[in-house]
């Protein structure tokens, strides 16, 4: 599930733009956010609005359990290699 940025974040992010830091990935590199995140937000502060993604549940919230038992799974197993969405498609 992708990460959210806290209100902190996002207070950081509105105070670094004020000192005149204005390359995006710079400012995403320390959280592991994208640019894309960045930039959204820095949008939504220029433009005086809430951000209207905080409340919208994640997709997966529906298949959590699931992903959960899923990882459970695969950690019994000694998995040692990265996550397959395929995989656990397939599961």
């Amino acid at each position: 599930m992708g990460k959210r940025l806290s209100r902190e974040e996002v207070v950081t992010i509105q105070v670094l733009a004020g000192k005149g830091q204005n390359n995006s990935e710079k400012i995403a590199r320390p959280w592991g956010v994208t640019e894309g995140a960045v930039r959204y937000q820095r949008g939504r502060l220029a433009e005086g609005v809430e951000d209207g993604r905080k409340n919208k549940p994640f997709k997966a919230e529906a298949v959590a359990e699931v992903i959960r038992r899923w990882h459970e799974v695969r950690e019994e197993a000694g998995a040692k290699r990265p996550v397959n969405v395929q995989e656990l498609y397939v599961y």
